[in-house]
């Protein structure tokens, strides 16, 4: 990346006019598309989607439902006039509305009309059958009963006589039984709510309050512009009313154009806030003129990125995601600072690009990646906001890694002494992770906030997404308090390909929801099949009908009509309209007709769209019975149930369900990313862990006051992974790079991270002068999200890396790895269960056996020897070997001496036999668990003397146990020997017992002194043979034996050491050095060293004493390998790549016998060698240089030294393409190895043979290859 990046800057550094020329297009190119997209205003979009929800809102926004405009006419003081000024007014408010605002009105229903009325009872009357269900034939054969009828006819004589009679006369007429009035009845179900009457034909509320009348506005809701201009019509109009009377309104019109208004302020409002912020800033701090218009370019040029692309791909945004910019803004301008200011620190922009490269590549890629991961809500805004945030950052992160360096290298830089006083460097400066109370208080904090984070909630009133002005609000809490029916309603949605079928489906509904009102679980219900009524349900009717009506049913009850109307009065053709209504040829209501209804009545509750036609039934019910209803209607094809309270409910569940999936894709992103990255799941996890405290911060604190997660707020997880990570990998960058190469950029880095922040929180700061509650709701949490990963990310990464690999390597010690830390937390976790096992069997067989002690105590020895055994062989990572070729079974008594390397000494030792007493110090004696164990065993402690416990050890050895003393006394911290004392001989001599030697080999490497790392070592246990009493070889006197027995065991120790500890011995020693040093250069040192087959060949061939010397050391492997297997050589190594040379120089086992130099070999001042190597290096030089390199190389040669030249032999046709194909890949492909411009030459061996012969050496080859032509030439002296 970083030379991808640089090879740009380089690139265009020459062609100027073409960069301007491409920044000029990219700009035109962005904007031209960038005016063609499309804002979208309607706030439903930042409602997450759900079949149920969608459903309901596709047919709010097909229906009239949705664009109806309600107006609430009310008395102010309900005792000062009477009812019929609110009509008076009403009429005068109307006249105004329809002539001043007719292009924004489709339709005002004001006034029942009488005549509709009438027309509505005609048709009823006209097709009587079609209304009437089996349940009113019941109530037909009560009314046709003989005695009923006649008290019918006498009934209405008496209406007839009244004076309403004149307007009844025509209805008894028609239908003197009273059957019509079946029909008639079912329009009650289009008065839904009871709270409602008509007054002189207008609707109000019963208490003659409040007047109400609808408004269809031409335009939809989202149509804000139009409506605004509207609205703001009609409060004019409002505004003219008497003070006795007020007018409100309240509608999704009403809702939509105050959101889109107060949107609107609000953007311009916090965007030209942060630009003023940003641009006084940044011109103060940088104290330049030009700093802000040079930093805002990248920034400017996202922005147009985002919106070009996003038009491209989706074609519309949501105005909520543009009102989000503030803080996208504040984000992307941290690329820019990031380049401007490290360039301040170094004033060489090429520098700039190959430091900032890799962290601003990686931590824009992460940020970007969790922003596009908001595309995984269900939310249309949140991935509008996604799409755009993350475009926007592509497009600044780039234009600050390509375009920004050319604008900045064209200003002077000013010295830096400028800037050293700055009040952010000095902050910058600080090492906050050094102090303990703040790592105290992290910790403290943390443990607290993760109890309060469980009180976190969801917001569950959705209305506080909603902006609406007071007088709105006001509006909707009149309109609730008069409709509280709108409250309880369930929504009863039928659904079919077209009329028809969504008919049927409605009716089969109906029937459930007959059910339900007999059980008392529906209170009311309305929808359209009281007078809309499906074609194959109307015929089925009509045949009732008829069946019904048989002629002798018709006879009997015309007969009676007749007799009982005569008798009572009536006229003999008085009723001869009702046995027209009997013996009428009845047909389904025609096409025009069923048009006239739903056009005039029932409109609202019918929706035709996308091919599919949905019909709606408002249920009136109990919170408590709503369930019942749901379960009714459950899985149930073509219907879905909904209410007020569903939805809530299932916003609040799609919410939590957005916010979980968010967090969880986002952190699994970035995780991943960063594991990737750095190739060590320590790095990733230190880089992740502040993430993850500030998560567990804000969710305490949110929980602590009470703050509520919604829809619009949980982009803050994203903010929070996002930006984190980026503050995260710069803080990892500068402590790798110092750790790598000794660069100390942690402090400009630290720098630029502050300056994110502050820039971050400008942008998010801001919005709490937004009033919009959705723009609002972002800048509480956020601003404490990016002060808590701004504070944790500069504390715990610094502790923890110090912790686990600085403080560590600066002390000559291995760095933890997960591995390590893993396995060494798995052993002494083992190690403490076990001891404490041993206590516990300890005191029952020795503390409280009543009988044999002796036995109780040797059983216990047993179970030490065993757990020991476990102990030793349960570390899977080391390998165990024992060498006994003598069968030592330890049958006799003896003084077992061991060297002494490391705490494990004891515990391999114990491990062998049960009946062994082991000499320790006092830190394993005094121990507080295992201590116990130990003076239960009766080891005795090394402090008090062997003269001391002599007569004990005396009773013990007569019971056959033997002793074992480690006569170095302490812990060899460096593997060698020292002087051995000789309280262990003279034990033996006392005892007249023999010696046992036992070497103990690799401990000390595999848990070394001082060090609680369990590494993966290789534990040797030799047996040697015993000495007798009666050996005077090793002298009379136990003084004169340990000299000599100290001898002996020290040659015998070496000889082991020398066979082991071979390359391999040291393999894992040389990777320790070269990890965290990237995951590229850690791969490639693991596949180099394995293809050297860990560079044995050359230990082999070299001195194992002398000056060494490596020209063309790259990284260093092959010097340290061979500096680790042989002690005594002084290595010297030379290359021409400056990088590679700082990396090896920073390795934590470089010591004064191993000396790194950045030169060119062709200037190399050659001392004199005992061997000298050429790996691979000399086909990076030209002919003539090559013979002058070997020869000095010769020259420099001690007498008995050897030169050993490792190249490809040209000569070797065939294997000879293999190293070329390798050499492309490391030098052209993946640029590992860098040449000149003169490129490769290779040598060939019969060069290499003339030259050897010139100067009088001896040359001869080694060939280990299969594939490539490399061949080691080793040349040394002719004798």
């Amino acid at each position: 990346m970083q030379q991808f990046f640089s090879n740009i800057y380089a690139f265009f550094r020459q062609r100027r006019w073409l960069l301007y020329s491409l920044f000029a297009a990219f700009i035109l190119f962005s904007a031209f598309f960038a005016r063609k997209l499309k804002f979208e205003e309607d706030i439903s979009r930042i409602l997450p989607k759900d079949p149920k929800v969608e459903k309901l809102n596709e047919v709010f926004q097909h229906s009239k439902f949705m664009d109806k405009l309600v107006v609430m006419v009310s008395l102010k003081d309900t005792n000062a006039v009477p009812p019929d000024s609110l009509i008076l007014f009403a009429d005068t408010f109307v006249e105004h509305v329809s002539s001043k605002l007719a292009p924004y009105i489709r339709k005002i229903n004001y006034r029942v009309d009488d005549d509709m009325t009438a027309t509505l009872f005609d048709i009823v009357n006209e097709h009587l059958p079609v209304y009437l269900t089996p349940q009113d034939y019941k109530t037909i054969d009560s009314l046709i009963q003989p005695g009923i009828l006649k008290g019918t006819l006498e009934h209405n004589l008496q209406l007839l006589t009244s004076p309403a009679g004149f307007a009844l006369k025509n209805m008894i007429a028609g239908d003197p039984s009273g059957i019509s009035f079946i029909g008639l009845k079912k329009l009650q179900q289009l008065q839904y709510d009871e709270n409602f009457e008509l007054y002189d034909d207008c609707v109000m509320t019963k208490d003659q309050k409040n007047l109400l009348l609808f408004i269809t506005p031409v335009y939809p809701p989202n149509n804000t512009g139009k409506n605004q201009l509207f609205l703001s019509g009609l409060d004019s109009i409002a505004a003219t009313c008497p003070g006795d009377i007020g007018v409100a309104y309240f509608g999704a019109t009403a809702v939509s154009a105050g959101n889109a208004a107060q949107l609107s302020k609000d953007t311009g409002l916090t965007q030209g806030i942060t630009v003023l912020f940003l641009v006084l800033f940044i011109g103060f701090y940088f104290k330049r003129k030009s700093a802000p218009l040079v930093i805002m370019i990248p920034v400017v040029a996202g922005a147009l990125f985002a919106l070009a692309a996003v038009y491209l791909i989706r074609g519309s945004i949501s105005v909520i995601a543009i009102g989000t910019g503030s803080v996208i803004l504040g984000i992307a301008v941290n690329y820019s600072l990031h380049v401007f200011n490290h360039y301040r620190h170094t004033g060489d922009i090429k520098k700039v690009i190959d430091d900032l490269a890799f962290p601003l590549t990686l931590g824009s890629a992460t940020t970007i990646g969790g922003f596009f991961c908001l595309t995984f809500a269900e939310s249309d805004m949140l991935k509008d906001l996604g799409l755009f945030a993350g475009f926007s950052l592509i497009g600044a992160a780039l234009s600050s890694l390509i375009f920004l360096p050319h604008f900045i290298s064209k200003h002077k830089k000013k010295d830096a002494d400028e800037y050293s006083h700055s009040w952010i460097d000095k902050l910058a400066a600080l090492r906050p992770e050094h102090n303990k109370f703040i790592i105290a208080g992290i910790l403290l904090l943390t443990i607290g906030f993760a109890f309060t984070s469980q009180k976190v909630g969801f917001e569950t009133d959705l209305n506080n997404m909603n902006y609406m002005p007071p007088a709105l609000k006001q509006a909707e809490q009149k309109l609730n308090a008069i409709n509280q029916a709108a409250t309880q309603s369930v929504y009863i949605i039928a659904e079919g390909k077209n009329l028809e079928e969504a008919l049927l489906q409605s009716e089969k509904v109906q029937q459930d929801i007959e059910a339900l009102k007999d059980k008392s679980i529906v209170n009311k219900y309305s929808g359209v099949s009281s007078l809309i009524i499906s074609g194959a349900l109307q015929q089925e009717r009509i045949q009732r009908w008829n069946a019904y009506w048989t002629p002798e049913k018709k006879a009997a009850v015309l007969t009676v009509i007749k007799k009982e109307g005569t008798a009572l009065g009536y006229s003999a053709t008085a009723f001869d309209r009702f046995t027209d209504l009997l013996n009428q040829t009845y047909t389904v209501v025609d096409t025009a007709t069923l048009h006239q209804l739903r056009s005039s009545f029932l409109d609202d509750y019918i929706a035709e769209y996308n091919d599919r036609t949905t019909v709606v039934t408002l249920v009136k019910a109990e919170a408590a019975n709503k369930p019942a209803i749901y379960e009714t209607f459950d899985n149930k094809a073509g219907i879905t149930v909904l209410d007020r309270q569903y939805l809530t409910g299932r916003f609040v569940e799609l919410i939590n369900i957005d916010f979980t999936r968010i967090a969880l894709i986002t952190s699994v992103f970035v995780f991943t990313v960063l594991l990737i990255t750095y190739g060590r799941i320590e790095l990733a996890l230190m880089a992740f862990l502040p993430m993850f405290i500030t998560w567990i911060w804000i969710l305490g604190i949110m929980g602590l006051l009470g703050i509520k997660f919604n829809i619009i707020n949980i982009i803050v997880s994203t903010l929070i992974f996002g930006l984190g990570d980026d503050y995260s990998i710069f803080i990892i960058d500068g402590l790798l790079q110092e750790y790598k190469t000794g660069r100390k950029n942690l402090a400009s880095f630290k720098s630029s991270i502050i300056l994110s922040a502050v820039t971050t929180l400008a942008g998010l700061g801001v919005l709490i002068f937004a009033k919009h509650p959705a723009l609002r709701s972002i800048a509480s949490i956020s601003v404490t999200g990016i002060l808590c990963v701004v504070l944790v990310s500069q504390v715990c990464i610094p502790y923890l890396f110090n912790f686990l690999i600085s403080n560590r390597v600066k002390r000559g010690v291995y760095p933890w790895t997960f591995w390590s830390l893993s396995k060494t937390i798995f052993s002494q976790v083992w190690f403490i269960f076990g001891s404490i096992l041993l206590v516990l069997i300890g005191i029952i067989l020795v503390k409280l056996n009543p009988f044999n002690k002796e036995k109780g105590k040797l059983l216990y020895h047993k179970v030490i020897a065993k757990f020991s055994r476990s102990l030793i062989y349960i570390m899977g990572n080391v390998k165990k070997t024992i060498i006994n070729s003598l069968k030592e079974d330890f049958s006799s008594p003896a003084i077992i001496i061991c060297n002494h390397q490391s705490g494990l000494d004891n515990f391999v030792m114990m491990m062998m036999h049960p009946k062994l007493i082991v000499f320790t110090n006092d830190r394993v004696r005094n121990a507080p668990v295992s201590g116990l164990a130990v003076r239960m065993a009766d080891y005795y402690s090394a402090s008090m003397g062997v003269e001391n416990n002599l007569e004990k050890i005396r009773e013990k050895v007569k019971l056959g146990y033997s002793v074992v003393i480690f006569p170095e006394g302490t812990r060899s911290s460096d593997g060698n020997m020292k002087r051995f004392h000789k309280g262990a001989f003279f034990l033996a001599e006392q005892l007249s017992i023999d010696i046992l030697p036992v070497i103990i080999h690799g401990t000390g490497y595999t848990l070394s002194k001082g060090d609680m790392m369990l590494k993966d070592g290789h534990i040797v246990l030799k047996f040697l043979p015993r000495i007798s009493p009666e050996n005077i070889s090793f002298g009379n006197t136990y003084s004169e034996r340990a000299k000599q027995v100290g001898k002996y065991f020290r040659s015998e120790f070496d000889q082991l050491r020398q066979s082991l500890e071979q390359p391999d011995w040291h393999r894992e020693k040389l990777f320790y050095n070269y990890i965290y040093k990237g995951p590229v250069l850690e791969w490639y040192m693991r596949v180099k060293v394995g293809l050297e087959k860990n560079y044995a060949v050359f230990h082999k061939l070299l001195p194992q004493k002398g000056k060494i010397l490596d020209i063309g050391c790259g990284y260093g492997f092959m010097p340290y390998m061979l500096r680790f297997a042989a002690i005594e050589r002084e290595i010297y190594a030379a290359d021409y790549d400056e990088e590679k040379i700082t990396v090896a120089q920073h390795c934590f086992s470089k010591d004064e016998r191993i000396q790194f130099a950045y030169t060119d070999v062709t200037h190399f001042v050659f001392e004199k060698y005992d061997g000298i190597i050429a790996a691979d290096m000399l086909h990076y030089l030209q002919p003539g240089e090559q013979k002058h390199i070997i020869e000095k190389c010769i020259q420099a040669l001690n007498p008995g030294g050897v030169l050993i030249i490792r190249d490809g032999d040209k000569e070797r046709v065939e294997k000879h393409k293999g190293t070329k194909l390798t050499e492309f890949f490391s030098t052209k492909l993946l640029q590992f190895n860098k040449t000149t411009d003169k490129g490769l030459s290779f040598l060939s061996g019969s060069m290499i043979h003339e030259i050897a012969a010139a100067n009088g050496m001896y040359c001869r080859e080694i060939d280990e290859t299969k594939y490539t032509s490399n061949i080691i030439f080793v040349i040394s002296n002719k004798n």
